[in-house]
């Protein structure tokens, strides 16, 4: 098994999905091939594995593997085991991992797998099948987070637009203000300067004394 640099964000989702295939009754893990497997009574029911920098994961899927084959992540599994419902899913280190779904793969392909007294003991107690069920919320929490991250950054950048074009405007209604302002000073000027009394004020006597040019 080879691994690389972009190991380390696929690592913990690794991690995450090897501990909920292990909580399932009698699951065990082995390595085989140099691949990572996790089996019950003998039967391998996932490869999870890190690959030349990609996450593969391979189920065996007899309900949802048609539906799972039109992803664009998944194909069927080589060695012919694609014809008995295998499903094979690699995912990039750029790529978003779907582990809520991932996980309800390693649940189906258990129960494809698992004799009947395994599946017997899945209903009994808080064992495997919640484990796996807090392995689903870990999952949704890791995704809502990330959404939540993504919403904040929009939300920032939207405050930070509204602010500039707030401060545009306040910019453009004071110079409009200003230029106002001068221009009703500027009119007043240019009437005293003809002595004409300013508006609200009685002319004085040598104003009315003034002829007005009619």
């Amino acid at each position: 098994m080879t691994t690389t640099k972009d190991d380390a964000r696929l690592s913990p989702i690794l991690a995450r999905l090897r501990d909920a295939a292990l909580a399932y009754p009698e699951a065990v893990e082995e390595f085989p091939w140099g691949d990572r497997v996790a089996k019950v009574r003998g039967k391998i029911f996932v490869f999870l594995n890190l690959h030349e920098g990609k996450l593969v994961v391979t189920a065996k899927l007899p309900q949802s593997g048609e539906a799972a084959l039109l992803l664009p992540f998944a194909a069927p599994t080589g060695y012919n085991l694609g014809k008995s419902g295998w499903v094979t899913a690699r995912f990039g280190p750029k790529e978003r991992v779907p582990e809520a779904m991932l996980l309800e793969w390693i649940e189906e392909s258990y129960r494809a797998v698992a004799p009947q007294r395994a599946l017997r003991a899945m209903g009994k107690g808080a064992g495997a099948s919640e484990r796996a069920g807090e392995g689903k919320k870990a999952a949704g929490a890791g995704e809502k987070v990330g959404a939540k991250k993504r919403a904040a950054a929009k939300k920032g950048a939207a405050a930070k637009k509204g602010a500039a074009a707030k401060k545009g405007a306040a910019a453009k209604k004071g110079a409009a203000a200003k230029k106002g302002a001068a221009a009703k000073k500027g009119a007043a000027a240019k009437k005293g300067a003809r002595g004409e009394p300013a508006p609200g004020k009685k002319p004085s006597r040598a104003q009315r004394a003034q002829p007005t040019g009619k």
